[in-house]
């Protein structure tokens, strides 16, 4: 798709498994991470919240 004058067109297209239910319910949680022990804060999603 092409953007006219001064307009931008963003899309976004995912086919990935998707985010479990246990892990979609802490996802604002402070610290909470799937990631291993040195590999992340898991502070992301919370500060954005």
């Amino acid at each position: 798709m092409l953007a006219k004058e001064n307009n931008i067109l963003i899309s976004i297209a995912d086919n990935g498994s998707g985010i479990s239910e246990k892990v979609r319910n802490h996802l604002f949680d402070p610290f909470f991470t799937t990631k291993p022990v040195g590999k992340g804060t898991g502070l992301g999603l919370s500060i954005c919240y």
